[in-house]
């Protein structure tokens, strides 16, 4: 259970560590702030220290679809100036072509021996940027862009370069 302590520390703070898990020290005295983080390390008690690295981590957290970015700083408003830049450039169809990926990935795992090449493909996929301009449009048409990154002599059959639904379902 969490619990929000909102007292006067002048008298002391130790009654406030027993039974905790985790303590975050946040008063605007930074001496107080470490006095209180060091007892409860003594505890063994994790502390989050709002001005520093501590036991534990909260970061600033991005979250679009299968893509987490996580950011964390020795100062808040950093952090949040940094997730507001970041979140303004994921503004492209990142997680469109984070399930694009993921979908050639798994196929050419199969249908391409060679992990290096593997990675040349899935590289020069995220460098075309007609694949990209097509997410926008259509997944399926952007699948089969992509999929024209596979040499010929790499792909399994003839309709390998089909959209996943079949070729009845190009759009």
């Amino acid at each position: 259970m969490a619990k929000l302590i909102r007292a006067d520390l002048a008298q002391g703070f130790h009654e406030y560590l027993e039974g905790a898990f985790i303590i975050i020290p946040a008063t605007s005295d930074p001496e107080l702030n470490q006095s209180i983080g060091m007892a409860a390390s003594k505890r063994g008690i994790l502390v989050n220290k709002v001005d520093g690295i501590g036991d534990v981590v909260v970061p600033s957290l991005i979250r679009k679809g299968p893509i987490a970015i996580a950011i964390t700083t020795e100062n808040p408003a950093l952090s949040k100036y940094l997730r507001q830049r970041l979140e303004s450039e994921l503004e492209e169809n990142f997680e469109g072509m984070a399930r694009l990926l993921g979908q050639i990935r798994k196929e050419i795992k199969q249908e391409v021996p060679d992990q290096m090449e593997r990675s040349r493909i899935i590289w020069s996929i995220l460098s075309d940027r007609e694949v990209w301009k097509l997410l926008d449009l259509s997944y399926e048409k952007a699948y089969m862009r992509a999929r024209e990154q596979v040499p010929q002599h790499e792909r399994d059959s003839l309709d390998a370069g089909d959209p996943p639904q079949g070729i009845d379902k190009r759009d």
